[in-house]
């Protein structure tokens, strides 16, 4: 009974706490998007994929033992997660407490609500081929439940516009256009470009997939101000065929122990102009760095 054989059917689900602490994830939006709910954030694809697999897999291991029956209900009405998934409905398909695992950590204890009538009896539940209690699935953080992503597009066909800006070397930067079947490349100074490697074009708007930042920088205000005034290493501007349009603005950060004054492992962005600052691996951005000469034809050949 606790477990949702239609998961497509599932539009939102809440988790909360006894601590107080919240958090709703929906698909009731145009775009269909898992997103946090009351925020622009996207959902991480794959915390919702786990939880979807745990509403379709779950299933009673067993019954408490009697002689465990009050301690449990005792303990799962002090302390527990509750989590409430929605279909069409204002009011949740069903709703599940859950709450400590069993000592053998192969089961946890739950309770399973229904149309407002909440059992008495709680069950051990698992999820087959799984070691471990399902309770740490469901998790409150906002920043653990937000996406990483910040171009993601496995499609490069849908990426329409795409404009690339270094500080430090302006002559390498360019802009890329699509026109139907043909990609446009401009320099600098916005001026056509003819002599270029269109294949090495189409190949770099294959790029902007899977790419992420690692770490949300909790920096004091004055730090924070202080970067922001200052003009960004790298600038990318990409728009899609959805007319959604994403600035990225990258610095490079300081470090003295380097031998080129900078970090080589680390940089940092913010998204559209925000003064949120989030933490990036070259290691993934790398790719993105090309520079105009980058997509010469090579004449050696």
């Amino acid at each position: 009974e606790f477990s949702i054989k239609d998961t497509a059917s599932i539009t939102s689900f809440r988790i909360s706490n006894t601590e107080n602490s919240t958090i709703k994830i929906t698909r009731k939006n145009d775009k269909k998007r898992w997103i946090i709910d009351g925020t622009s954030y996207n959902a991480s694809k794959a915390s919702v994929d786990l939880l979807m697999e745990t509403f379709y897999r779950i299933r009673v291991k067993q019954d408490v033992p009697n002689s465990a029956l009050n301690t449990i209900f005792n303990r799962l009405s002090v302390k527990y997660k509750k989590v409430e998934i929605f279909t069409d409905s204002e009011s949740p398909l069903k709703t599940w407490y859950i709450g400590s695992p069993t000592q053998d950590h192969l089961g946890t204890y739950m309770l399973l609500q229904e149309d407002d009538i909440k059992s008495d009896i709680p069950f051990i539940t698992y999820k087959p081929g799984m070691y471990g209690s399902l309770d740490v699935r469901f998790f409150t953080g906002i920043e653990n439940w937000r996406s990483t992503k910040v171009f993601d597009y496995n499609n490069s066909n849908d990426i329409l516009h795409v404009k690339v800006k270094f500080k430090d070397d302006p002559k390498n930067s360019y802009s890329i256009k699509r026109e139907n079947e043909k990609v446009l490349l401009k320099n600098n100074n916005d001026q056509l470009l003819t002599d270029y490697d269109t294949i090495q074009v189409k190949h770099y708007l294959t790029h902007f997939n899977n790419i992420n930042y690692n770490k949300n920088m909790m920096f004091k205000k004055k730090i924070r101000d202080s970067l922001l005034s200052i003009s960004p290493d790298y600038y990318f501007e990409l728009r899609d065929n959805k007319e959604i349009t994403k600035i990225i603005n990258l610095w490079k950060i300081k470090d003295e122990n380097s031998e080129t004054g900078w970090d080589k492992e680390y940089g940092v962005i913010n998204i559209n102009n925000s003064k949120e600052l989030l933490r990036i691996q070259f290691f993934n951005w790398d790719i993105l760095f090309k520079p105009l000469s980058y997509f010469k034809k090579d004449i050696t050949k």
